[in-house]
């Protein structure tokens, strides 16, 4: 290689290679990183049995996913006030609580009838003043088990939608005490409506596939 130097006294000729010179640095092994070296393999080990061995441990004195390990304050069967047992309602063979037709109506009819049961002008009808409510029981439970279609008037205001059946939602007591329930709270003076009187017309009504019409609940002996 050949230098031309800044003068006129000629090229001078430095007799190594450019090459020469770099290949010892080539042949060192590149600087290593810092924070990118492979972790041992006893680490590796190390984490694989921990989790082993805690999963054993979960498993093994984890309990269940049961209630009754948190009710040890809870009362027992008897009425006492301490103990371990379950309460009296998880008891095999204890009888359910009756429906309550308050919590049926909440869940079920306000967002349509409104918590106050005097629902939405022109949209949905009121039970506060239905004649409906506090017509006869057996329409009621029709109307709930099979649901309603079409022209109505409330209240002397007429209403065009469509209520939903209810017969594969609700069983015959809660029928019955969410009827009793909305019957009360219109103020009729009417007796409860009997569980007994819901299964007797699901059964009569067991084929009816379609919603009931105003006219043909009036036409009912």
């Amino acid at each position: 290689m050949a230098v031309e130097p800044p003068d006129d006294t000629g090229p001078v000729e430095l007799g190594v290679e450019v090459e020469e010179l770099h290949r010892p640095v080539q042949r060192e092994p590149p600087e290593p990183i810092e924070g990118r070296e492979p972790p041992p393999w006893w680490l590796w080990a190390t984490v694989a049995i921990a989790l082993f061995w805690g999963g054993f441990y979960l498993g093994r004195h984890g309990g269940t996913f049961d209630t009754r390990p948190h009710l040890g304050y809870s009362p027992t069967e008897e009425g006492g006030g301490g103990g371990g047992g379950p309460p009296a309602a998880a008891v095999p063979g204890a009888p359910a609580p009756p429906p309550s037709g308050a919590d049926v109506y909440t869940q079920r009819c306000a967002s349509c009838h409104q918590a106050d049961g005097k629902g939405l002008a022109g949209v949905f009808p009121p039970l506060v003043g239905s004649e409906w409510v506090a017509g006869d029981p057996a329409i009621l439970v029709r109307i709930v088990l099979d649901g309603l279609a079409g022209p109505i008037t409330v209240a002397g205001q007429p209403y065009d939608g469509v209520m939903p059946a209810w017969r594969d939602q609700l069983d015959d007591p809660a029928i019955a005490a969410v009827l009793t329930h909305e019957r009360a709270n219109a103020g009729v003076d009417a007796p409860p409506i009997d569980p007994a009187l819901v299964t007797e017309l699901r059964a009569a009504t067991a084929a009816r596939a379609t919603p009931w019409t105003a006219a043909e609940l009036e036409a009912l002996p």
